[in-house]
């Protein structure tokens, strides 16, 4: 979250660097994303940047889709791991607080991990859900194995609108 948002006006005011390094990581640590979006500039309203990376996204080939899904944490796979420190990477890839971790009982924990691996093992990158909708245990289980049903093309297109999510939110937090 950043410290203050920025209007429009600047966001069309900053400096090519500048932007880039801001907006180069609204989508998981793609500078390139930032890079593609600072032609659109000008914008005239926050949509018009979202717009921007959805279209980025979009574009690009079906192996370029899967190196940016590639680029997000495994956030499952940590989970099932149940590691000490906190399950968050940021606010929108948090999939669960650590009150409801730490009543995960070692068979949701395997489920899950089993579950993680066939997904990742049958698509080549790992399972992406927004946060925001991925914060019960029961129904994370659930999207998994739904999704698990649907071939590498069905996928792509899925995590992909997910990541587009994402990137929503991450802009929103940039930019009033």
């Amino acid at each position: 979250m950043w410290a203050q948002y920025l209007t429009i006006q600047e966001v069309n005011n900053l400096e090519s660097d500048r932007f880039i390094k801001i907006f180069g990581n609204i989508v998981e640590h793609c500078l390139a994303a930032g890079i593609r979006i600072l032609k659109h500039r000008p914008f005239k309203c926050i949509d018009d940047i979202v717009k921007a990376i959805d279209n980025y996204l979009d574009s690009l080939k079906d192996e370029e889709k899967i190196q940016i899904l590639q680029l997000y944490p495994d956030s499952v796979s940590k989970l099932a791991g149940f590691s000490n420190s906190m399950l968050e990477f940021n606010t929108h890839q948090k999939i669960i607080d650590n009150s409801q971790r730490s009543s995960l009982r070692f068979e949701d924990k395997k489920r899950l991990k089993q579950l993680d691996k066939k997904y990742k093992e049958k698509h080549g990158f790992p399972f992406i859900i927004c946060g925001k909708e991925g914060e019960d245990i029961e129904k994370l289980s659930a999207e998994i194995e739904a999704r698990l049903m649907n071939d590498t093309q069905q996928e792509i297109e899925i995590a992909l609108k997910e990541v587009k999510k994402i990137c929503k939110l991450r802009i929103y937090e940039i930019v009033k």
